[in-house]
């Protein structure tokens, strides 16, 4: 049943796939998605999701192969033999040279009763590896969410910037379109004029720029996704404001406290050393003695098995010997007729049953045990070892993140004050240009800072607000807009 339904499953995912896909020839191009289903879509499709999933799968076979382990074994077997020349009768345990065909048949079972619960820790440790896989898949499906949250939010910026530009280009075209006026009628050189034409072609190319930055933005993100093509895909535009994050005010420490409990990747590291434990338990089972118990039906068919048929008198014959007055003396005479003996016959009359207990003391092997007892405290050694690496490289990546959100605010907050001087220049240094009081050279350089500082402030704000998500993420917070 369970692999029907994985069947089904497998299944309906690639009919909604194909339709999402191919419905009116381009299906992800019809409407613009939000980071939630660009999210799911990427964990739906994603290769290495998938095969840890099946990683996973093998060590919950595992889990279940070693519960049947501890369940008696029954087997049957089969065999027949052909002999020829001389060989043993089975049927009689003697020497004969015919021809013999026999056919042997058994059952046998046998079930362990004790060894060192080496097969109970076996059973343990393999449920203990089948949950590090589980952590280990939540691992992957965190770094592909931040990846394509930081590849959606480059979309937003590319998308932002491609406003400005186009913004700016409008505004040229109207500096241009004044001046030129303002030449015509003579208030104006006509240098003026070469400035705002070359103005205007230097944020042409800026708009130009600012779309190949966002075809290849929506490149890296439909890869992620694993779409075939970045035609016709685009994203929702959310209200993005600069989050007033709970995050930012908690220290490192204190997020490292929420991460513990919350990332996967400390659990599996965690749980991979209780599986080492049980590692050295199951390595220290070889040390105590073994017992377990058998029982076994056989029975075996031979073709040189006969029995008695019948029994036919044949008269008196000498025997040889003479009574005292000279007479000889006649004893009677049998011929006997043996038939084969029937299959089933034999298989009743060879049927056999034994059962029995075995116990085995380890004495010496070659120190094999101790040798593998060495082996596994020194895995445990090395998972502790791992585990705290692991939690170690977590502290250090929360440092550096609350250090990175907090110098991003810091720039974020400078770059808007930036932005509002340069806004300011930029409106005196327009009506004295208008007024013709200054020269256009002074007008394109404040116009040029102006622009450089409204995207500086879209860069400062998107690297601000993925910042801030990374802490989120840290803290077990979801990632939304």
């Amino acid at each position: 049943i369970l692999p029907m339904r994985r069947i089904l499953k497998n299944y309906l995912s690639g009919v909604a796939v194909a339709v999402m896909l191919f419905t009116n020839g381009n299906a992800y191009g019809q409407k613009a998605w939000s980071l939630q289903e660009c999210v799911a879509y990427a964990l739906e499709n994603n290769i290495s999701v998938k095969q840890n999933e099946i990683s996973s799968s093998l060590a919950e076979l595992s889990v279940q192969q070693n519960r049947f382990s501890m369940l008696p074994t029954l087997n049957a077997s089969a065999g027949r033999n052909w002999n020829f020349g001389r060989t043993i009768d089975p049927n009689t345990n003697t020497f004969t040279t015919q021809q013999v065909e026999s056919d042997n048949l058994s059952l046998n079972s046998n079930v362990t009763l004790f060894n060192g619960f080496q097969l109970q820790n076996t059973l343990k440790q393999s449920r203990l590896d089948y949950m590090a896989s589980k952590s280990d898949i939540d691992k992957i499906r965190n770094d592909i969410s931040l990846n394509v949250v930081s590849a959606y939010l480059q979309v937003l910026y590319a998308k932002e910037q491609l406003n400005v530009a186009a913004g700016r280009v409008k505004q040229a075209t109207e500096n241009r379109d004044r001046v030129n006026r303002m030449v015509d009628a003579g208030t104006m050189v006509r240098g003026n004029l070469l400035d705002a034409e070359s103005q205007l072609a230097s944020e042409e190319l800026s708009k130009i720029t600012a779309e190949n930055q966002l075809v290849t933005a929506k490149l890296t993100l439909t890869q992620l996704l694993q779409l075939p093509t970045a035609d016709g895909f685009d994203v929702q535009d959310p209200a993005v404001s600069i989050p007033e994050a709970q995050v930012m005010s908690m220290t490192p420490a204190q997020l490292y406290e929420l991460s513990l409990k919350a990332l996967p990747e400390i659990k599996a590291a965690e749980i991979r050393v209780n599986s080492a434990e049980k590692g050295v338990s199951i390595a220290r089972g070889s040390y105590m003695p073994r017992l377990s118990a058998f029982g076994s039906l056989s029975s075996f068919y031979s073709s040189s098995s006969k029995r008695l048929k019948s029994v036919d008198f044949a008269g008196f014959n000498p025997s040889g010997d003479v009574t005292s007055g000279g007479d000889t003396v006649l004893s009677p005479t049998f011929n006997t007729i043996l038939e084969s003996n029937p299959y089933g016959d034999q298989l009743d009359e060879n049927y056999n049953k034994a059962f029995g207990i075995s116990l085995s003391i380890p004495i010496f092997n070659g120190l094999s045990t101790r040798t593998n007892v060495k082996r596994a405290r020194l895995n445990l050694e090395n998972a502790k070892y791992a585990a705290q690496l692991t939690r170690n490289q977590v502290y250090q990546s929360i440092q550096q993140a609350h250090t990175d959100a907090l110098a991003a605010r810091k720039r974020y907050d400078a770059t808007q004050r930036s932005l509002a001087a340069f806004e300011e220049a930029f409106v005196y240094a327009e009506k004295r240009f208008n007024a013709g009081l200054t020269n256009s050279l002074e007008f394109l350089t404040a116009s040029n800072n102006l622009t450089r500082t409204r995207v500086e402030l879209l860069q400062a704000k998107y690297d601000y607000i993925f910042r801030v998500k990374v802490l989120d993420f840290y803290a077990g917070n979801p990632l939304t807009f």
